[in-house]
């Protein structure tokens, strides 16, 4: 049982899930309805290629430097799987994609570039190449900037097409949902501070301490519901879906410390989209029946 939460968890199935969910929440904003199969499938497949991709892309530094992450240590030990869970996911990712607005095609050149280099060391930097995720405090904005062209943007070009441009309503969400992400990816990087001393990347938890970075992620989380609070009013049904599910993420993050486990990130932080997703989908569900 412990192997297959352990797949589910590192193999980035429930990471992958947890970005769907975020699509679908920005096509609920847009549409009033919650589900599209195309959306769906397309952002879970993208993420499964992403995130597996980035993994196998460091498995040789990682048996050459060696690692204390039980999670480096499932992905060193499952390489096979990560490969045949890439493929599958390129599999859903080329089949949906012919079901999305062809506009899709534009916004998938920028985006997969951007993620190619955050994935595979493309970048000179002095002798050697390094990936974007190392160039330090620029990650947590690189991070930011995928996922909200992943399940913000893109949602909107689906429907609006190239028009998506002059949607201010889209670009509201956007900034909104870029500031969430933001906030839940720092404690990551309070997680990975002992490994990114050893490879020399600043980030935020190592520029100004982990305790300090907390209050950051809160004061992010705060500033995420406050322009939610501005764009659609204290009374909406969504705003309280919003208000639950930012208090427990506020909670979750509260808790982050470098000698979290991996599941701690991997599983909780991560699940604080989907918790997201689901306390605005249970809110609207709820007004409708009242």
């Amino acid at each position: 049982m412990k192997g297959v939460i352990s797949y589910f968890v590192f193999g980035s199935w429930w990471v992958s899930l947890c970005a769907a969910a975020m699509g679908l929440l920005t096509w609920l904003e847009l549409t009033g309805t919650w589900w599209n199969a195309p959306l769906f499938v397309f952002i879970l497949g993208s993420t499964l290629v992403i995130y597996n991709l980035n993994m196998i892309s460091g498995l040789a530094e990682l048996r050459v430097k060696g690692t204390e992450s039980e999670r480096h240590h499932w992905c060193m030990d499952n390489e096979r799987l990560m490969k045949f869970t890439l493929g599958f996911g390129l599999v859903l990712t080329a089949v949906s994609v012919w079901f999305l607005n062809a506009v899709v095609w534009w916004l998938m050149i920028p985006l997969g570039i951007v993620a190619l280099a955050y994935t595979v060391p493309v970048i000179r930097k002095n002798a050697n190449k390094i990936r974007l995720r190392e160039i330090g405090l620029w990650k947590i904005f690189i991070i930011a900037a995928v996922w909200v062209g992943m399940t913000v943007i893109l949602p909107s070009v689906h429907l609006y097409g190239f028009e998506q441009i002059i949607e201010i309503f889209s670009w509201e969400l956007a900034l909104e949902r870029g500031v969430f992400i933001l906030a839940i990816t720092i404690p990551f990087d309070i997680r990975d501070l002992v490994n990114d001393a050893k490879k020399e990347i600043c980030t935020i938890p190592s520029t100004i301490g982990w305790k300090k970075s907390i209050v950051l992620s809160q004061l992010l989380l705060l500033s995420f519901l406050l322009l939610v609070w501005l764009r659609i009013g204290i009374s909406h049904p969504y705003f309280i879906g919003y208000l639950g599910g930012t208090i427990l993420t506020m909670l979750c993050v509260s808790i982050a410390t470098p000698e979290r486990s991996d599941y701690y990130c991997s599983f909780w932080v991560e699940g604080t989209m989907m918790l997201q997703f689901v306390a605005v989908l249970l809110c609207l569900t709820t007004a409708s029946f009242g």
